[in-house]
Order: C-alpha cells, then sequence, then structure tokens
C-alpha cells in the first residue's frame, strides 16, 4: 500500500511533484539479502560505468568488437573475421571460459555446469557431462576466466566467433591457428588495448547519445539523497577526461540548483583502479578541472576536490563515518561489491541493469513458472516415491514363501501371495514411472519456454535450472541490497529499513501485480 494512499487528491499532487514517488514500477525495485537501516546509512559512493553511467549495450558491444577486431587481425588473425556475424544476445554475465577446451559454460551455485557451449555451438548433454562432472568448477585461474561484468560480454562474443573460426577454418592460419588458451589471451589482450590506448573511449565520446542512455530522474536521485542530509562520492576507474564527457553529458543541466555534475558530489576520485583501491595505499593526487596535478599527493582527499588514485582508509578517514554507515553502489561484483565489502566494511548495493528484463519476463511469464516449480515439487514426490517401490521390490525379490510361513501363512497360498504382490508393486513401479516421464518431458519443455524468454542460449542471468546460478549466488552472497539502477532509489524513502528474506533470492519472492 503506497503511503500516500488515503491522502486528499490535491495533497497527493503535490507530493507527486516534490521528492515523494508513491509506487515504483515492477522492474524497479530494490531488493534484499540482508537487513540495512537506509536511515543510518550517512555516506553513499558510486562507481560511474554502468552504475551511474548505463551505456546501451548492444552499440557497445558492436563497437568493442570492431576495435578488438583490428587489433586481433594487426596480430595475424585472419581478415574473414571480420564476417562473423555476432550475435549480442550469446554473452550474459555470470558464464565462466575453460580456456583449455574452448568452452563456455554457466553453472549453479554449486558449480555444477548445466549448459556449455563450444564457440557458439551447444554441447550434447553426454559430452558436457564427460568434460564436467566434477563439482565446484572455474577456480584453476590458468583454465578458467569469470565473465562477471557487462564491459566482459564482448570479449566471450569475440571468443565464441574466434573458436568457431579455428575448428571450421584453420586453413586461414598460414602457420597454424592458435590453441583455444592462446586465442583468449588475444581476444583478452587486443580488448584491455582498446580500452587503454583511447581508441574505444574517443569513438564513445565522440558520439555520446549513440553509446549512453539518458536517464532524466538520474539528477533528482541524487538530489534527493543530499536532501536527506547524506553525502555523496564518486569512485571510478575512468580518469578525469572520460569521466567529464560522461557525466557531463548524463548529469549536466538536468537541475538549475547544480551547475555542473561534480557539484552533485562532496569528494570526486577518478582513476581509483579497484579493486587495488580496497588494498592498497596508493596517495590521492588532486586535480585541477583539466586533469592537470595540483601540488604533492596526499593520505587523505579533502571535500569538494577532485583527485586521482588513492585508497580505502584515507578516504575511509576522509569520510567521517563508521564503515558500516557507508553505502557504496557498484556493478562489479568483484571490484566493486566484494572488494568493498571485505576489505572496507562498507555496506553494499549492486547495480544489475540486467535485473529489469528479468522482472519484465517473470512478470509476463507467471502461470508457466509457476507451472515449473508446481512440476519441479511434484517430481521430486514422484522420484522420492518410484525409489521406495524400487527398495520394496528389491526386498520382495530376495523374500522367499517360506518367510511368509513363518509368518503364518498357509504354504499351499504363499508362493501365489508373494507372486502376486510382486506384480501389484512392479505395476505400481510402472506406472508411477510412466507418469514421471510424461512429467518431466512436459517440465522440460516448459523450462525450456521461459529460458527462451529469459535468454536463448543460456536462460535466466539469475538461475540455472531450479537453482540459483554462478552469479545469482554472489548477488546473494555479498551485496546488500541490488537494483536495476540507480534512479530505483527515489522510489523509496530515504528512512526505509531494508527487511531481507530468507531461503531464496528476494526478487524471487515478489510478484507483478
Amino acid at each position: 500500500m503506497s503511503i500516500a494512499s488515503g491522502l486528499p487528491s490535491p495533497i497527493r499532487r503535490v507530493l507527486q511533484e516534490g521528492e515523494l514517488v508513491l509506487e515504483a514500477p515492477f522492474t524497479r525495485r530494490i531488493f534484499t539479502n540482508r537487513d540495512l537501516a537506509f536511515d543510518q546509512i550517512g555516506v553513499i559512493g558510486f562507481d560511474m560505468d554502468y552504475t551511474l553511467a548505463l551505456y546501451r549495450q548492444e552499440e557497445l558491444e558492436a563497437l568493442s568488437i570492431r576495435c578488438t577486431l583490428d587489433k586481433l587481425i594487426a596480430r595475424g588473425y585472419p581478415e574473414a573475421l571480420r564476417d562473423t556475424q555476432a550475435d549480442p544476445a550469446f554473452a550474459i554475465r555470470g558464464l565462466v571460459v575453460d580456456k583449455t577446451y574452448g568452452n563456455i559454460i554457466k553453472m549453479d551455485r554449486h558449480g555444477y555446469v548445466g549448459r556449455a557451449y563450444h564457440g557458439k555451438n551447444l554441447l550434447p548433454k553426454p559430452t558436457r557431462k564427460a568434460l564436467y562432472r566434477a563439482q565446484r568448477l572455474g577456480t584453476e585461474r590458468e583454465r578458467f576466466a569469470p565473465v562477471d561484468t557487462l564491459f566482459a560480454l564482448p570479449e566471450v562474443t569475440m571468443y565464441a566467433e574466434v573458436v568457431d573460426c579455428i575448428d571450421q577454418r584453420p586453413d586461414l592460419w598460414p602457420s597454424g591457428p592458435p590453441t583455444y588458451t592462446q586465442a583468449w589471451t588475444d581476444v583478452r589482450e587486443c580488448i584491455d588495448q582498446a580500452h587503454q590506448d583511447g581508441s574505444l573511449k574517443d569513438l564513445i565520446q565522440a558520439d555520446l547519445p549513440r553509446y549512453f542512455q539518458l536517464d532524466l530522474e538520474l539528477g533528482p536521485t541524487l538530489h534527493k539523497f543530499r536532501s536527506a542530509g547524506k553525502r555523496l562520492f564518486l569512485l571510478t576507474n575512468s580518469l578525469l577526461p572520460y569521466t567529464e564527457s560522461v557525466l557531463g553529458y548524463v548529469l549536466g543541466g538536468q537541475m538549475s540548483a547544480y551547475a555542473t555534475w561534480r557539484d552533485y558530489f562532496d569528494w570526486v576520485i577518478v582513476g581509483a583502479r579497484k579493486p587495488e583501491f580496497f588494498t592498497g595505499n596508493n596517495p590521492f593526487q588532486e586535480l585541477d578541472a583539466t586533469a592537470n596535478p595540483l601540488g604533492r599527493p596526499t593520505g587523505e582527499p579533502r571535500r569538494g576536490r577532485i583527485y586521482n588514485g588513492g585508497n580505502q582508509l584515507g578516504l575511509q578517514a576522509a569520510l567521517g563515518v563508521h564503515p558500516d554507515e557507508v553505502l557504496y553502489v557498484g556493478d562489479h561484483i568483484y571490484g566493486d561489491i566484494v572488494r568493498s565489502k571485505k576489505s572496507s566494511g562498507w555496506r553494499t548495493a549492486l547495480v544489475v541493469e540486467d535485473l529489469e528484463h528479468e522482472l519484465g519476463i517473470r512478470r509476463d511469464r507467471q502461470i508457466p513458472l509457476k507451472e515449473v516449480e508446481q512440476l519441479s515439487s511434484l517430481r521430486i514426490s514422484l522420484a522420492d516415491e518410484l525409489s521406495a517401490q524400487r527398495y520394496l521390490s528389491r526386498l520382495l525379490a530376495r523374500m522367499t514363501p517360506d518367510d511368509l510361513v513363518r509368518q503364518g501363512v498357509a504354504p499351499e497360498a504363499a508362493e501365489s501371495l508373494l507372486a502376486d504382490t510382486r506384480i501389484q508393486v512392479r505395476r505400481r513401479f510402472d506406472r508411477l514411472r510412466k507418469y514421471e516421464e510424461e512429467m518431466a518431458a512436459t517440465l522440460e519443455r516448459r523450462i525450456a519456454d521461459v529460458d527462451e524468454a529469459f535468454n536463448p542460449y543460456w536462460g535466466s542471468v539469475f538461475a540455472a535450472r531450479r537453482d540459483s546460478s554462478r552469479f545469482g549466488a554472489q548477488v546473494e552472497s555479498y551485496a546488500c541490497i541490488y537494483t536495476s539502477r540507480v534512479t530505483n532509489f527515489r522510489y523509496i524513502s530515504p528512512t526505509r529499513y531494508f527487511h531481507s528474506p530468507h531461503g531464496s533470492m528476494s526478487h524471487w519472492h515478489s510478484s507483478a501485480k
């Protein structure tokens, strides 16, 4: 129920025109993994890329792939790679690359591989199970590479295309194709170079509207935090010129009270080098508005200034609050959330842009999802009953007529009684097994239909079969709260107490209205 329900309409309208937003749309909710008293949060920090500034993912992926291809071909990869038609839907967050075999895999929370592609070819179940029988895969860094951010998706898509090219056209390499491991290294290095040498960001800065979503609620959301007495800081790995361009576009001119994007923040830290920021001791170098250094490096940033580099301990000292009174909002499960939580004790909010799509599908596929849940529960009950009947059959198979005679059955009736009982149990077992097979087929069709809606290759980002995916489990474990975008905070009170449900992912408990 809305907090303003029952109020006179004119008062409701005034409240809506101000800072009170009465109800969040279904896909814009904030979900909780552990209790958090928002009114006790005195300082809120933000990452920039994919947090304050949301990219147009398909456009960015196409650009990243194009820049990576240029550098791969310069390394001697075949020109024919330019003809590949990379599917932007192929890669999702939470996958793991098996560099040894050229496979891309999706695991559940226990490390079980439920789906795998070699390049862009789905591995048959027997092949997949033969390769990935062991649990808790993905911990060997030399062999496995996790895909934890939206920035990493283009390299997975490109790698799948390269693997297919290695398999199908090895003749395109005069000296022989690279190994799958070398191909991954090359793709990774080329996309890193595109980021580091400025070739990618220069193209983005030249056409910001093409590559960034413009959310007109961002300025009012940050203003709402400040009006509630919370201080804000920016902590990004991007350097100042790029930060200036991006935030100038997504925040500039949104509210007349803020002359520039910098006025929304009490501290601005760029070039932070996360996750090292949370564990190292690099000093803070003050910068002027054009990124020129001012004075000598310092151990603690001053309010109202711009700094490059730095470390968490120095920033924490400058904030002047306890670590659990700081909320850091970012999109990188490892660099932003895991490290900030483990090293600093800050509370964490994960921005998961994929969540809007996830919730939309869950709303639109309520009936199939409910059917999957019910069929899964019934199948478990059937499996238990079949197991019991199978065990009973084994006991009956070992039983003899003499055993029944000792129980008082007449000798002439014992053999037929035992035989009839065995037949009845067998018939019941066969009937249950047939029902279980029919149910399993129906369940597989429903799961395939739902998975196709989430993603045609991988299904839900957050789920693997009927359990949390590896990524879903990370969100549960490390993020205090999570949501699809920063502006969703407009829909909650600054004094909100976030209560966490227990037992499964928070957003699975919500129902569409």
